[in-house]
């Protein structure tokens, strides 16, 4: 695969990671204090879902900026890419971890489940911020490259 093919793809998981994430961070929050009419299993069933397509964004674009990195001979000669790699690697990818873990391990196995969402809420709420806006930098860094 070429550099321009690998490119396209990050791009692709940038853009499925990116809007998955703020849409359904900015959802959880609406749809958790105030009514939708729809049951809440059936609206953390959907989340669950649509979460676990943000993280195969997320792995696509971190596979194929690896990969882009591979192609251009591991150079860290870039400003730019020194500054964005501590980000995703130090903020967005442990995030992204716990993400995954809340989503499909400790809410599925959880005995007292509405204790367990109110975990994950918490989690949410406290990373909403700090992920929109490390987020906004890389994409920053990305595409300015100062």
């Amino acid at each position: 695969m070429d550099y321009a093919t690998a490119k396209f793809l990050h791009l692709i998981g940038i853009f499925v990671w990116a809007s998955a994430s703020s849409s359904l961070g900015l959802f959880l929050l609406y749809s958790t204090h105030r009514p939708t009419g729809c049951s809440q299993q059936v609206l953390r069933d959907f989340y669950r879902w649509m979460t676990n397509l943000e993280i195969a964004g997320f792995v696509l674009a971190l596979s194929m900026g690896f990969y882009m990195l591979y192609l251009m001979e591991y150079r860290f000669d870039l400003s730019w890419l020194n500054r964005k790699l501590p980000l995703v690697l130090g903020v967005l990818l442990p995030l992204e971890v716990l993400n995954f873990w809340f989503v499909n391990f400790h809410i599925p196995r959880a005995p007292d489940k509405p204790r367990a969402y109110r975990h994950y809420d918490l989690f949410v709420y406290v990373v909403a911020l700090p992920l929109l806006v490390v987020s906004l930098l890389v994409i920053y860094l990305a595409v300015v490259k100062p």
